[in-house]
């Protein structure tokens, strides 16, 4: 598969795991969204030494250094917060939430 077709991929499944958590338990979908970039987060620091360059995963080193990713993703993480902080609103739409 092309690059682009695992990111359509991993795009459609962070969008399920965001409906399902929201669904389940009764989250906003803004709180859900955070907890999954949050996921990604601790499911790099799990598989850091498999995406480290010339490691199984990552044998060319063409892929991005895992502590870049997991700085990019607290970025993420941090400004998804601050929104939700600027724009308390936000949480207010998913299942089970009064609106």
């Amino acid at each position: 598969m092309t690059k682009s077709k695992w990111v359509a991929i991993r795009i459609v499944l962070a969008a399920v795991l965001v409906i399902a958590i929201s669904l389940f338990f009764e989250a906003s979908f803004y709180l859900s969204l955070i907890l999954v970039a949050g996921l990604g987060i601790f499911g790099e620091i799990i598989h850091m030494p498999e995406n480290m360059p010339g490691a199984a995963d990552n044998p060319d080193g063409s892929e991005l250094h895992p502590t870049k990713t997991i700085f990019i993703g607290l970025v993420v993480v941090l400004v998804l917060v601050g929104l939700g902080v600027l724009f308390p609103g936000l949480y207010s739409y998913g299942f089970g939430t009064n609106s």
